[in-house]
This record gives C-alpha cells, structure tokens and sequence, in this order.
C-alpha cells in the first residue's frame, strides 16, 4: 500500500473527517486531500504530524514492509524507502525494521541533493562512502567524505549534509536506534 493510501485508511479508521485530520496536523483539508490522492507530496514536518496524528510511526508510512523477518537478503527484496519532497534513495538493507535495534541502508544521495536542515534526534549514525563526495556538517565541525571514508557520531549533536560532488553519492548509512 503507498503512502497516500496509508494516510486515508488510517484517517478513516480513526474516523477523522479531512477537516478534523488537517485541524491536527496544521494545514488545509484540501491539502490532506491532494496527499491522500497523490497529488502532493508532504514534507517531513507534515509527515511527522500525520503519522502522530494517526497513532502510527513515520517509517510505517513511507515504506512497505513486504517480507517476512528474514536472515538473508537478496538485492530485489530490499525495502525501498521513500523520503517526500526529496530524490535521495534508500534501500532497508534488513528483510524488516520491526523490533530491530538498527536502521541500515543503503542510501543513494543525487547530485545537489541535501539533508533539507539541520536534524537531531537521540542515538548515533555511522557512514561508510561508497561512492561520490559528500559534505558532512556535525555541530561545528564540516567535512568533505569521499570514497572510502567512514563518518560515526552522536545525533544529538545537530548534523546536516549534502551531496557537493558531480555524481550521485551512495552510503552504506546505519542509525541507532531506527527513526523513520
């Protein structure tokens, strides 16, 4: 089920009117209409809201949980992970992030393509350059990773980055404890 089709099946079982669903998140019941059709795409901030609004977890929204919990993982059965308003791509590199302790993926980050502001959030994320230049910014601290370089910190501390090479920038990306 894609994300537009969660939002209207949850604001349904709660039995919110669109009215009563836009009064919650702050915005327009025709806003939360064009979502529910996909006709829009929500950001971040309005995404938050819905899933609090809904009683349900962000990442519940964006992704498609298809697969068992399984050991192994082939390639074609990743998750793919949808962040709105964005081009950056992500792949669950588990067979399903239920009860998991980690959110490990495989992140692709398009030329030009950023985090879209500062963020924090409790635990750490570790980052391992595949491929591309990518601009890191932790506190006061700014870094230019490339190939081969790795990056761990605490997410508390407020972190930002972008990609500032001319090719798509792809990570092995993990975040402890998961946050979508």
């Amino acid at each position: 089920m894609e994300m537009c089709e969660k939002i209207k099946s949850l604001r349904k079982k709660k039995g919110y009117t669109l009215k009563v669903l836009a009064d919650k998140v702050g915005c327009t019941d025709a806003y939360i209409s064009q979502i529910e059709t996909g006709k829009a795409v929500p950001s971040i901030s309005i995404l938050r809201k819905l899933a609090e609004s809904l009683g349900e977890n962000m990442r519940n929204l964006i992704c498609e949980e298809r697969w068992e919990d399984r050991m192994f993982l082939t390639a074609k059965e990743r998750t793919k992970i949808i962040y709105p308003g964005s081009k950056i791509r992500a792949e669950l590199l588990v067979s399903k992030f239920s009860n998991k302790a980690m959110e490990p993926l495989y992140k692709v980050i398009p030329v030009g393509e950023s985090s879209k502001g500062i963020h924090q959030h409790e635990g750490e994320e570790f980052g391992y350059i595949l491929k591309g230049s990518l601009e890191l910014c932790v506190e006061d601290q700014k870094k230019v990773l490339h190939k081969g370089d790795s990056f761990y910190f605490n997410a508390h501390k407020p972190h930002s980055y972008k990609n500032v090479g001319d090719e798509d920038v792809e990570t092995i990306w993990v975040v402890v404890p998961p946050v979508l």
